[in-house]
């Protein structure tokens, strides 16, 4: 069995944002806002940017997720919306599956 130390979030965001650091500093205010200093030292990295800025992936430390997740969906500008999360990057790419 494969295991990863990462975690993969990917958010829909609204308004648009088309800049990796932009969306770094979004989720680390974020993250000091919720959780003080000890929030904002997590470490997170964007790993994708749709072309149109609406989603973004970041992958951040499996025991990190969680915090990471909980800020961003609560930052008001830009608005993060949870699409999928996953320990398992590739999964990511399946959106709309009908089983």
């Amino acid at each position: 069995m494969l295991t990863s130390n990462y975690h993969y979030l990917r958010f829909e965001l609204q308004p648009q944002v088309t800049s990796e650091i932009s969306i770094r500093q979004n989720i680390h205010q974020a993250l000091l806002d919720s959780f003080g200093i000890t929030g904002g030292s997590i470490h997170l990295d964007i790993l994708w940017v749709s072309d149109d800025g609406l989603e973004t992936v970041v992958r951040v430390d499996s025991r990190d997720a969680r915090k990471v997740l909980a800020a961003a969906t609560s930052s008001s500008f830009p608005k993060f919306q949870l699409v999928k999360e996953s320990s398992f990057l590739p999964s990511l790419l399946a959106r709309d599956m009908i089983l």
